[in-house]
């Protein structure tokens, strides 16, 4: 590749990842190296598995940056209909995760790895309605446009909440809803997708399962008294919030945490590895992780404002929304100002296909800005 197409590559989005990933690893070994902790040394098995995960997933994200983004508009469809037919493999052979009790199917094992289909879902989303959406005309998106690109991503959504995965398939909506409105969309119709919603969430309502309107209601329970919600489903958020304020300025210390150290605070290594990092780094540690999502948020639609076409524009702003949407939908639990949906925070949260998905996605950003400048065909 010539030397001025990787006078291109973002070293700056590599750096605010590799930044979030090195204190995620540093994190799930703290949540998972046991009470006492040892020390650094030797890595917790959940720290070593995160740690290969990530050198893969740079390994690939160098990968597909050298492949041109428009390589996966042409298969775009190819790539969704291998999606749609994993998550259906994960309906039929599937096993669950935490909410297994449940009867949630969300995973395929494949021996040494285990695979989220739900996640691989999200990059062959993202292609698929940047070249739906990226072919229109000038001007805003057509009613049939619209129309079509929902009907593409119901597939996914409807597919996972039978998992069932509620977080996950709004994510989806959320990153289609996102892109439309870069897309373009008119005020009217925007209108009658708003009202379609308010129509739909009665029904919603009634195919969640049981647990899902339990976690609901005990959300809504947190936000008028969250000690005595605590007593019921919203023992993690509580624990959640004393976590992150005992955590003070600078923290207690690294392995230092007594709510997380001492098991007080739950499932650590994902849902509130937020919660732990504020408690044994504090507010400036915290602040620190806050600061480099920003960044790479900014980054990543720094990318998508430099594309020369709308597919890799409104690929990039997909990326941008993928991630955002996770850490808010995770930061806004360890915060209690969200429901606990169960979505990892981004490069920190132990989830291997998430980090996997996470730098792929990355690393078709880095493609469109290395072949931005190439015509297109």
């Amino acid at each position: 590749m010539r030397e001025s197409r990787w006078q291109q590559f973002d070293f700056v989005i590599v750096g605010c990842v590799l930044g979030l990933i090195l204190a995620g690893v540093a994190m799930i070994h703290s949540a998972t190296c046991g009470s006492p902790c040892a020390g650094l040394l030797p890595p917790s098995s959940y720290a070593l598995r995160q740690g290969v995960s990530a050198v893969v997933g740079f390994a690939l994200l160098v990968g597909i940056s050298l492949v041109d983004y428009r390589f996966y508009r042409v298969y775009a469809f190819h790539l969704f209909g291998f999606a749609v037919a994993l998550l259906v493999l994960v309906l039929l052979i599937g096993q669950g995760g935490a909410d297994a009790d449940y009867g949630s199917k969300r995973w395929i094992y494949l021996g040494v790895f285990d695979l989220q289909a739900s996640e691989v879902a999200k990059l062959a989303v993202l292609v698929v309605l940047a070249r739906v959406l990226g072919d229109k005309v000038e001007g805003p998106l057509s009613f049939r446009r619209l129309m079509a690109s929902l009907a593409i991503v119901m597939a996914p959504v409807g597919l996972v909440f039978v998992e069932p995965d509620l977080g996950t398939s709004f994510s989806f909506l959320m990153i289609w809803l996102t892109m439309v409105l870069v897309a373009g969309i008119r005020w009217r119709h925007a209108l009658l997708l708003f009202a379609g919603a308010v129509v739909a969430s009665p029904l919603v309502w009634l195919g969640m399962k049981d647990y899902m309107r339990e976690r609901l209601v005990t959300f809504m329970g947190t936000l008028v008294d969250l000690e005595h919600a605590a007593f019921d489903e919203g023992y993690n958020v509580l624990q959640a919030r004393i976590s992150i304020g005992s955590g003070g300025l600078f923290g207690r210390g690294y392995l230092e945490g007594t709510q997380s150290q001492l098991g007080f605070l739950r499932i650590t290594q994902s849902d509130f590895i937020f919660s732990a990092a504020a408690e044994e780094l504090g507010f400036i540690g915290a602040s620190v992780l806050f600061c480099l999502f920003v960044m790479l948020l900014f980054r990543v639609t720094r990318a998508a404002d430099m594309s020369r076409d709308e597919f890799g524009r409104l690929l990039t702003f997909g990326v941008a929304a993928m991630i955002l949407f996770a850490a808010v939908a995770n930061l806004g639990a360890n915060l209690t100002l969200l429901p606990v949906t169960g979505i990892p925070l981004p490069f920190i949260s132990y989830g291997r296909t998430s980090l996997l998905t996470n730098l792929a996605a990355l690393g078709i950003v880095q493609s469109v800005l290395l072949y931005r400048l190439k015509y297109r065909y």
